[in-house]
């Protein structure tokens, strides 16, 4: 068809991925679900969520290959885009505890993700993965972070 322009699947999640990128705010996070409306005829429209937002069908079943996340699910999302204690929603809280999953956290001091006893470094666009984590020694933990993790790692 004339003038039509297709994409792939892989290409929409790339520009998704993009977008996260560019939302996230240190410490705060960045939007989990996104909502893409096409028209051929006119601007289409995007809408962004802090939620996971699922429908299910007519018979109250997940539709196929939607299904809420887990705690996993989440602690990836938060190792990727950290928050801070007070930045991460109740309803992610509600998922760690059922699971019984420490999530990964924002640590300001530090401007670093701070899970299993480990620290990455943060920028503007989420978790630096090119730098090895460093361990982390409790004892050595300034200010009121060293509370937070002696209880997050046990020390």
């Amino acid at each position: 068809m004339a003038g039509e322009r297709r994409f792939s699947r892989e290409a929409w999640n790339d520009w998704l991925d993009e977008c996260r990128l560019l939302a996230y705010n240190r410490g705060a996070g960045t939007w989990t679900t996104a909502q893409v409306t096409i028209f051929p005829d006119h601007p289409g429209q995007l809408q962004l969520f802090d939620e996971e937002r699922l429908e299910r069908n007519p018979d109250g079943d997940w539709y196929p290959g939607e299904h809420p996340s887990d705690a996993n699910v989440w602690a990836k999302e938060l190792l990727h885009f950290p928050r801070t204690v007070d930045n991460i929603p109740a309803w992610m809280w509600d998922i760690f505890r059922a699971e019984d999953v420490t999530p990964p956290i924002y640590n300001p001091e530090f401007q670093s993700v701070d899970w299993k006893n480990r620290r990455r470094p943060v920028t503007d666009r989420g978790t630096d993965f090119s730098v090895e984590p460093t361990i982390i020694d409790p004892s050595l933990e300034p200010g009121v972070f060293a509370k937070i993790s002696k209880k997050l790692f046990g020390a």
